[in-house]
């Protein structure tokens, strides 16, 4: 019993419409398996769309805990939630590769940065999309009006053109 309250949990927050789960310690089995239990609980409660794992702070990760880290990501998609591994070190994806563990099925990124920047389009808010959706289907007056303008410029530009060709000829 004691060991279980030995197994400290890993800090989580959701910021940019992800969920981001730094791992700045060594890894152990109990860690992976309680990660993966907080991971998709969250998931589940508050429906995020976006996962980010960043391994960033670790500098082993063996056959079976690189696929830990991997069936969680595919169980938070069946939840609805695409996850994005950060953080690979080149002595860890060396040692993932040597081991020929798998991990093409999961979307990886360099930083924190370009996962942001993967999920960007997963965890759009519906609002947003819809929003974008109405102004892309019926600009404004004052846009549809400017295009008008634009367009008619452009016309005369053109008739400007066509006359100082012909006066040239």
């Amino acid at each position: 019993m004691e060991e279980k309250a030995a197994v400290s949990r890993v800090a989580m927050y959701i910021t940019q419409g992800c969920l981001v789960v730094p791992i700045q310690v060594e890894l152990h089995d109990e860690l992976v398996l309680q990660i993966q239990e907080d991971i998709l609980e969250r998931v589940n409660k508050t429906g995020i769309k976006g996962v980010i794992i960043d391994v960033s702070g670790v500098a082993i990760i063996d056959s079976p805990l690189g696929r830990a880290i991997s069936d969680t990501a595919r169980v938070a998609s069946l939840l609805g939630a695409k996850t994005v591994i950060t953080g690979l070190r080149p002595g860890v994806v060396a040692s993932l590769i040597d081991l020929d563990f798998d991990i093409r099925d999961v979307p990886t990124a360099v930083s924190l940065e370009e996962g942001f920047r993967m999920l960007a389009p997963v965890v759009a808010s519906k609002e947003e999309t819809e929003e974008a959706e109405e102004e892309i289907e019926a600009p404004e007056e004052g846009e549809e009006q400017e295009e008008t303008a634009e367009t008619d410029e452009d016309q005369e530009v053109e008739a400007d053109e066509e006359e100082n060709d012909r006066d040239e000829e």
